[in-house]
C-alpha cells in the first residue's frame, strides 16, 4: 500500500542517514524559503492576513516571520506559506510542477517551534516532505496540473507528513495524518488566468501548509481517517488525475532524494518565464536595444504559451505571468526584481512600444520535453535585418544551471533587507546555515 510505504519511510528516515548534501540542500531550501518570505510578508497578500492573523490572537507558538510576537502554530504555517509564495520567489520542483517550500517548510516549522524539536528533527522533516510531495505530484503530472494545481493538492500532502515527522508521529499516524490532508487537498488552475485570481493564489500555498500541520495534529491526537486516501478507488490519484502513474510515488524511495532536484528563481515572476528572461538577459548583453527591435519571437512550450503568453498585463499581478512583460523587462532594464513589478511599470511606454514587436508561440520539440525541461528560444529581428538567437533548456537556478552558494545568499539579503535592518541579516545567514545545531529550533530566531 502505498500510503504505508511513505509512511514507513517518513518514519525509518533520520539525520544521522542524510547524505551530506541532502543535508546542506534543505539548508539552503530554509534559507531560500526564509528569504522568500521576508519580501512576501511587504506585499499586499502579506499585509492582509498579518492583520487577521494579528486580530485572531491566541497562543505564542510559533514565529511569524518578521513579527516580534509569536503566533498559534497553524496561524504561523498559514502567514510563513502565504508570505513566501506571494511575490513567485519560492523554489520549484520541475517534473513534478510542484513548488514545495511554501507549504512545506512553514509547516515543519510550525510544528517544530510548538514541540520544541531540534535543527536536526526540522532538517529531516524538509527532506521527508519534499521526498513525499515531489513524489505524488510527479506520479499526476501533467494531465493534473491543467486543473489543478499541485502547490494546493500536492503540497497538503508534503506539509501533513513534514509536520508528522517533527511531531514524531507513528506509522498509523501518519497514514491518518495523509487521509485528512488528501480529504483539504485543494487549489484550482482558473486562479492562474484571471488578475484578481491571481492575488488569491498564494492561498495555495499557505492553506497547504496549514491544512498539513491540522491533519498531522488532528493524527496526533487519535483522529483516525481512511488508510487509502491515495490508493483507493476514490482516492486522491484517482480522482485528481486517472491516468497517475502510482508506482512512481515510491520507485527508489530512500534512495534517491528528490530534495537534490530543486531549482531556485532568482526573478520574481512564474517560472514559466525564466527561461525567456534568461535569453533576452544574453541579447541584451550583446548590445541589443530596444528601439533596434521589429519583431522579438519567443518560443516555448504549450503550457507557457497558454498560462504567460499575453502581452500587455493591467495589474501587477498580470505581469508576473506575462512572458512579453517579463521579457522586454529583461531587454529594457536588465533585471526582473521585485522592484519591477508596479502599477507605474506596468504603464511603462517602453515596455508597451516593446511587447506590440513581441510573439509568443509553441515549439513542438520544447514542449515534447515538458515538464522535464522548462526550456525557451528567442529570435530578434533588428531593424537594419540582423537576425540574432539564443535558446536554452534550463533557466539559471535549475540544478543543470545552478546558483552558486554566494548568488542564493544575495538573494537572501536583496529580498529580506524589505523586511529585516541590515545588521540583522548577515545573523539570519548564519543562524539557518547552522540550523542543525540548535537542539531547540526557538534558538534559531533569537537573534
Amino acid at each position: 500500500m502505498i500510503e504505508q510505504e511513505l509512511a514507513k519511510f517518513a518514519r525509518q528516515t533520520t539525520y544521522d542517514k542524510l547524505p551530506a548534501d541532502v543535508i546542506k540542500q534543505a539548508k539552503l531550501c530554509l534559507l531560500d524559503l526564509v528569504g522568500a518570505a521576508c519580501a512576501g510578508a511587504t506585499a499586499l497578500p502579506g499585509h492582509v492576513v498579518t492583520e487577521i492573523i494579528e486580530e485572531a490572537g491566541g497562543s505564542p507558538q510559533a514565529v511569524l516571520i518578521g513579527r516580534k510576537e509569536k503566533v498559534p502554530a497553524l496561524n504561523a504555517a498559514l502567514g510563513n506559506g502565504l508570505y513566501a509564495h506571494a511575490l513567485e520567489l519560492d523554489d520549484l520542483h520541475r517534473s513534478s510542477i510542484l513548488r514545495p517550500g511554501s507549504p512545506i517548510i512553514p509547516a515543519a516549522l510550525a510544528a517544530a517551534e510548538k514541540t520544541g524539536a531540534s535543527g536536526k528533527d526540522l532538517i529531516t522533516a524538509i527532506v521527508v516532505g519534499y521526498e513525499v510531495g515531489i513524489r505524488i505530484a510527479e506520479a499526476m503530472t501533467p494531465s493534473h496540473y491543467n486543473f489543478w494545481h499541485t502547490t494546493g493538492t500536492c503540497g497538503t500532502f508534503a506539509a501533513a507528513i513534514a509536520a508528522g515527522k517533527v511531531m514524531n508521529l507513528d506509522e498509523e499516524q501518519l497514514i491518518h495524518a495523509l487521509g485528512h490532508a488528501g480529504t483539504q487537498a485543494a487549489g484550482l488552475m482558473e486562479l492562474h488566468y484571471s488578475s484578481e485570481g491571481m492575488m488569491s493564489k498564494p492561498l495555495h500555498a499557505s492553506k497547504a501548509a496549514q491544512n498539513g500541520l491540522f491533519s498531522a495534529m488532528l493524527a496526533k491526537g487519535g483522529y483516525t481517517s481512511t488508510k487509502t486516501i491515495l490508493s483507493g478507488e476514490k482516492g486522491f490519484l484517482r480522482v485528481f488525475a486517472p491516468k497517475a502513474k502510482m508506482e512512481k510515488i515510491v520507485e527508489t524511495l530512500g534512495v534517491d532524494f528528490k530534495i537534490m532536484q530543486i531549482s531556485y528563481r532568482i526573478y520574481a515572476s512564474t517560472r514559466h518565464t525564466h527561461a525567456g528572461i534568461d535569453l533576452a538577459l544574453r541579447l541584451r548583453g550583446k548590445g541589443i536595444k530596444p528601439e533596434d527591435i521589429e519583431l522579438l519571437r519567443i518560443q516555448t512550450y504549450s503550457v507557457a504559451r497558454d498560462l504567460v503568453g499575453e502581452p500587455f498585463p493591467e495589474s501587477i499581478y498580470e505581469a508576473k505571468f506575462s512572458l512579453p512583460f517579463c521579457v522586454s523587462t529583461a531587454l529594457v532594464y536588465g533585471h526582473v526584481g521585485v522592484e519591477d513589478f508596479t502599477e507605474q511599470r506596468i504603464k511603462d511606454p517602453v515596455l508597451e512600444e516593446l511587447m506590440s514587436h513581441c510573439t509568443v508561440e509553441i515549439d513542438p520539440l520544447i514542449d515534447a520535453h515538458y515538464p522535464q525541461k522548462w526550456g525557451a528560444k528567442l529570435n530578434v529581428i533588428l531593424r537594419n535585418g540582423t537576425i540574432d538567437h539564443e535558446q536554452t533548456d534550463f533557466p539559471k537556478g535549475d540544478p543543470e544551471n545552478k546558483l552558486t552558494l554566494d548568488q542564493l545568499h544575495t538573494k537572501f539579503r536583496r529580498l529580506s533587507a524589505l523586511l529585516l535592518p541590515p545588521s540583522k541579516i548577515e545573523a539570519w545567514i548564519e543562524q539557518i546555515m547552522k540550523v542543525e545545531s540548535f537542539d531547540n529550533i526557538a534558538d534559531m530566531w533569537r537573534i
